[in-house]
């Protein structure tokens, strides 16, 4: 606890330095250019407008790969509006499919719905379908079957009131997949799985490979939306969630949550809380697997409130709260972190600084984590993780009107952080002879992540956009030997080019840091997954106002990607296809 007193202490005396510094604020307006909004801008949109006072000063770094075996290294992708429909150029059209068809035996589509000008309402609808049936050569050389099946569909709607808005969202998702990934366990060899001196028969401790995913989500909400800054604003909603999977295991989610801005002389005072409860329940009927799994049932309820004062001003800028969170499941546990942030400006519209500190708890969900990890084992329920100090500093700022940046660290304690190892069996009355599983368990540790991250982004022309995003992540341990399946950097590097009003390109160069993952194999205890490479290019043709082609070949290189340990993802690959507007 020394360094977070000392720590703290730092970022007070910055801050309390920070508020001398105020300087009356240029009123002055520059126009660049004249706004004329593209579909490349429109693309930029990520989810539906909101009025937010508060500083925000946090890049997003984004590389998740999905674990479908189609998808290649990570790739920097253009932010996609929120479950709107695409708009074409010139005439606004309510209905758009698009389909098209891939190496790996791939096959894909999708059709969305939207009302047009219409001031009252925004509706939506969205189905979609892709499908592989491609094989991957797995590291001892074999080929090994690695379908999916991807599902998906929504509803979006919204009711405008004068003063409030009307939330409503379905939305499903369903996701088949195998277990393909490389294991030695012997059918015929006898495993001791629990070290109990156990003879247990390979075979049992090999799962089906067949896998499901299906999720249901329900969203209603009510949104306030006063005109005058200095009016009280609130947004309420109620989640309602249900997952479950092939093996059986289900989980409900309720939550009830809500934010309140009521400002008062030149502050705010922000109010964001949250009731959850989440229920796990395990297998119907006779236990499947008993050797190789164990399942339990859980309830968990959560209760957030974050509340925090935000002042505004001319050069510096300040929230000052708590983040408070009771986690009540088989014991009861409080959490509490300090929310200080500041901002000031040094150089009116060119450069300003940032810097404050807080805290969160991850209270990862079973959906969550199977999301996270598709190959964890189904009986796997991963606790919860307190980031109880996450203190942070950079500047942001633009070069010119082409030109904008950020920079960032990230220095944070973390309790109870859950990392991912293959299971290893080990043979009954042996002590150095292990079969290794292409299942998941979680292993937990507290540690501390060093981040630094920074984004560049640059137009020099009108038809040209580059973004450079990059981040280096430093873990330290307590316990485990490494910060398993973590990668120690990633860079991210995409351009977009609009060559005419019907030809738009772009290209997408990408690497992720080498990974450690467990193996007790292993003489140094460990696996190593080499750094991954990409390059990826990508295409779209605008026939007439109605039709369009796109293609696009990911994973150029050909570089064999693992995201987890026995699982390659595919090389080489490539899509093509055309859309239709009516």
């Amino acid at each position: 606890m020394k360094s977070f007193n000392i720590l703290t202490l730092l970022f007070a005396f910055c801050i309390v330095i920070g508020v001398n510094a105020q300087e009356p604020l240029s009123q002055d307006v520059r126009v660049v250019r004249e706004f004329d909004p593209t579909v490349s801008d429109a693309m930029k949109i990520n989810q539906m407008p909101e009025r937010e006072d508060t500083i925000d000063v946090n890049p997003e770094f984004n590389y998740n790969v999905m674990g479908h075996a189609i998808v290649g290294t990570p790739e920097v992708e253009s932010l996609k509006a929120a479950r709107l429909a695409r708009q074409r150029k010139g005439d606004l059209f309510p209905s758009y499919v698009r389909g098209g068809l891939g190496n790996y035996q791939t096959l894909f589509g999708d059709i969305f719905y939207n009302i047009t000008r219409n001031e009252e309402f925004a509706f939506a609808l969205h189905l979609g379908q892709q499908s592989s049936w491609g094989k991957l050569e797995l590291e001892d050389g074999r080929d090994s079957d690695a379908p999916y099946h991807q599902t998906d569909g929504g509803v979006y709607l919204r009711h405008f009131f004068d003063d409030k808005t009307l939330e409503f969202d379905l939305n499903f998702d369903r996701y088949a997949y195998e277990y393909y990934g490389f294991h030695d366990v012997d059918p015929s060899v006898l495993y001791d799985p629990n070290y109990s001196n156990e003879a247990i028969p390979g075979e049992n401790l090999i799962p089906d490979r067949k896998q499901r995913q299906t999720a249901f989500d329900l969203h209603i909400g009510l949104m306030g939306q006063q005109a005058d800054i200095d009016e009280t604003r609130f947004h309420a909603g109620f989640d309602y969630g249900a997952f479950n999977n092939y093996t059986g295991v289900g989980e409900n989610t309720f939550e009830l949550n809500g934010d309140l801005k009521l400002p008062f002389s030149n502050m705010a005072l922000y109010v964001n809380g949250a009731a959850s409860y989440r229920n796990v329940h395990k297998p119907s009927g006779s236990e499947k697997m008993p050797d190789l799994w164990s399942f339990d049932d859980r309830e968990q309820i959560f209760l957030t409130m974050d509340p925090r004062l935000v002042i505004p001003g001319e050069k510096l800028s300040l929230e000052v709260g708590i983040n408070l969170t009771g986690e009540f499941a088989e014991t009861e546990e409080f959490y509490l972190s300090p929310h200080v942030k500041g901002e000031l400006v040094i150089a009116e519209g060119i450069v300003s600084t940032f810097m404050g500190m807080t805290g969160e708890v991850h209270n990862d969900s079973y959906r969550a984590i199977m999301e996270e990890n598709p190959f964890v084992s189904p009986d796997e329920l991963v606790e919860t993780a307190h980031s109880n100090i996450r203190g942070f500093a950079g500047v942001k700022g633009n070069f010119s009107s082409a030109t904008s940046f950020t920079a960032r660290l990230d220095y944070e304690f973390i309790e109870n952080e859950h990392f991912f190892i293959n299971r290893f069996f080990p043979y009954s009355g042996s002590e150095t002879q292990y079969g290794m599983s292409n299942l998941f368990s979680a292993v937990y540790d507290d540690v501390t992540l060093l981040t630094l991250s920074g984004e560049l982004l640059v137009r020099p022309v009108r038809e040209l956009d580059i973004v450079l995003k990059g981040a280096y992540f430093g873990w330290q341990t307590d316990v485990l030997a490494e910060a398993w399946h973590k990668p120690e950097m990633e860079i991210g590097l995409r351009a977009g080019y609009i060559f005419s009003e019907e030809l738009r390109v772009d290209a997408a160069f990408n690497v992720l840091g080498e990974r450690k993952a467990y193996d007790v194999d292993s003489p140094n205890g460990f696996k190593l997954l080499d750094a991954v490479t990409d390059f990826n290019l990508g295409a779209n043709y605008q026939f007439n106002k109605r039709l369009h082609f796109f293609g696009r070949i990911q994973n150029i290189f050909a570089a064999k990607y693992y995201r987890w340990s026995g699982y390659p993802m595919q090389g080489i690959n490539f899509r093509v296809g055309a859309g239709y507007s009516f």
